[in-house]
């Protein structure tokens, strides 16, 4: 496999467009609103944020429960699910239990996703390509591929490239395209233990059971002209551009984000120092939580859908780091609950698991 990657124009990347991230979220919930499971409709809009924050996203959930047929909608808003830019891969061989060279065969199978891949990553760096956007997605991943895949990329990604997949080795770093994101899907009630390089990469979504609402196998949503170059416009994936946007929505003392702030204080009480990329983490999911307009993607109205982002962010950026010190100490645990206790049901949910 030869990798070209050439080196982007910035103009490459401003393609004009009148879609909105607003109506590529309103395809993107309709099968839920439809069903009437509006409740669940921050879910699929948290999927989306959380995609344009981190290059890996893991939903974890129930079986059957429309993890991956959210993954195919979005696929199919964003890129028409072309073959080219999107892979949706079996994540763990089951059919290889039954058979005595079932060793053989996972070597195999893994071999298998790690070239499609390879292949995407290729393709996403080809200077035509910077404007697309690039899917892939391992469904139904046991612990093996969770540590031995996207630990593995993760702890890789820390140091913005990649140097191995599972049964490949190659011969130089190949630097991660940022127009690329890879996605797993895992069927576990789980919502902790996860390690840290794969936290500082990856958001991890806890997702409902919503089989109704997003079953797609008899109508997918077509493709929206425009979305992925607004997807790729929009996305913000540093501090300093976070908060730049913050400011301009929220106001330069950025009150909305205090709960952030009060929980960061309360553990250094207790002389637990969350690292400063913490933070600048869950700054960064919020951020993304706003259309490029300043619009909010999970509610028009700013003080709401800074409510609902912040209480997201903190449930999947700063909690999973300390679980095992909300477990052991019940001052801690009980400090962090009386910070969250108003407007961060999602937060508190997860406290809730962890008992």
């Amino acid at each position: 496999m030869i990798m070209n990657f050439a080196k982007r124009s910035p103009q490459s990347q401003q393609v004009l467009t009148s879609v909105t991230e607003q109506d590529i979220i309103a395809r993107l919930v309709q099968p839920a609103q439809e069903a009437g499971a509006t409740n669940d409709t921050v879910a699929a809009v948290n999927f989306y944020v959380a995609l344009k924050s981190k290059p890996i996203t893991l939903l974890t959930g129930p079986a059957q429960s429309g993890k991956v047929a959210l993954v195919e909608n979005l696929a199919h808003l964003l890129t028409g699910c072309d073959y080219s830019q999107c892979q949706m891969l079996i994540g763990h061989p089951q059919w290889t239990a039954p058979s005595p060279q079932a060793a053989f065969f996972e070597q195999v199978h893994k071999r298998w996703n790690a070239s499609k891949i390879l292949a995407l990553i290729e393709e996403a760096w080809q200077p035509e390509n910077a404007g697309k956007v690039f899917h892939a997605c391992l469904t139904r991943i046991t612990l093996a591929e969770l540590t031995g895949f996207f630990s593995e990329v993760a702890s890789q990604l820390r140091h913005g490239h990649i140097m191995r997949l599972p049964s490949f080795h190659l011969s130089h770093p190949v630097p991660f395209p940022p127009n690329l994101s890879l996605i797993g899907t895992m069927d576990t009630l789980r919502a902790d233990g996860w390690d840290a390089d794969l936290l500082s990469m990856a958001t991890i979504i806890q997702w409902p059971d919503v089989q109704a609402a997003l079953d797609t196998d008899c109508h997918s949503p077509s493709k929206v002209a425009g979305a992925e170059s607004e997807f790729l416009r929009s996305r913000i994936r540093t501090e300093r551009t976070a908060r730049r946007k913050l400011h301009r929505i929220m106001g330069w003392q950025l009150h909305g984000l205090q709960p952030l702030y009060q929980i960061a204080d309360q553990l250094r009480e207790y002389a637990i120092r969350l690292p400063r990329s913490v933070i600048g983490e869950a700054i960064v999911y919020v951020a993304n939580a706003w259309s490029r307009q300043g619009i909010g993607l999970f509610d028009p109205a700013t003080p709401r859908n800074a409510a609902i982002s912040l209480d997201l962010a903190i449930a999947q950026t700063i909690l999973p780091r300390i679980t095992d010190v909300l477990r052991q100490s019940a001052a801690v645990r009980g400090q962090v609950m009386e910070i969250l206790q108003k407007h961060s049901p999602r937060s508190l949910a997860f406290m809730g698991s962890l008992a």
